[in-house]
């Protein structure tokens, strides 16, 4: 039997895996069912700018050859159970700034006595899944400030980074940046030297190259793929 997603990655720590994901705006469950997904190692679910919902989840988690990890919309106590009940294997939280804000994040995504999430009839209690991945984002200066507050939280497993919000909120121009760059290997190397798994969006090549090694990339968006394999389909000339 094959580990499940959050605890291989538990077990395998800092450095143990390289996994490349596929971020998730707009797919369907019908179409991610359909469109080959499986060649990604997992599927990032946008709910907090893509098209997608919280309902459209346990669809999408019956069909999907690969783990599914879920960015939130907020960090809403409600909206993250609901998620979490889903049964997805890890859940992404947008802007976390400071380490009362990842200790609520704990409470929130564990039932007591280690947090106060309610349990009930869920997708995720009935098929007995381990504990999700929590991950919460730094994606902003003052997250980025937090670093090392966060980092040291007990109940996260890592830290992902959202590179073109940090890139805004440190006025600089785009993700390779110097400073932008020297922000994100900062939040991995000390995402690591805490013992945490790193992760990263990258929907840049140029950026992806320039990184360390984090256990977790999403690669680039479905509707980049999308793009590309229109483009791929009728030859030069297409926007």
């Amino acid at each position: 039997m094959t580990t499940p997603f959050a605890s291989h990655l538990r077990i395998a720590g800092v450095g143990g895996v390289h996994l490349r994901g596929l971020w998730l705006t707009c797919l369907t469950p019908y179409a991610v069912e359909l469109a080959g997904v499986g060649a990604a190692d997992w599927l990032g679910v946008d709910l907090q700018h893509g098209d997608l919902t919280a309902e459209e989840l346990s669809p999408l988690l019956r069909v999907s050859p690969v783990p599914v990890l879920a960015r939130l919309a907020g960090h809403d106590p409600s909206h993250i159970a609901r998620v979490l009940d889903t049964g997805v294997d890890g859940i992404i939280v947008p802007a976390v700034e400071s380490a009362d804000q990842a200790m609520a994040l704990v409470s929130a995504s564990n039932p007591p006595p280690v947090g106060a999430r309610s349990t009930g009839v869920s997708r995720a209690g009935v098929l007995g899944n381990p504990q999700p991945l929590l991950l919460p984002m730094v994606e902003t200066a003052s997250g980025l400030a937090a670093l090392e507050e966060i980092a040291g939280v007990a109940g996260i497993d890592g830290i992902f980074v959202g590179p073109y919000d940090l890139a805004l909120s440190l006025g600089e121009p785009s993700v390779v940046a110097p400073a932008v760059v020297t922000a994100i290997e900062s939040v991995i190397t000390t995402a690591h030297r805490h013992e945490r798994i790193a992760g990263v969006f990258a929907g840049n090549t140029e950026l992806a190259a320039r990184l360390p090694a984090a256990e977790l990339v999403a690669v680039d968006t479905d509707l980049a793929a999308l793009r590309a394999g229109i483009r791929h389909l009728f030859g030069p000339g297409q926007s």
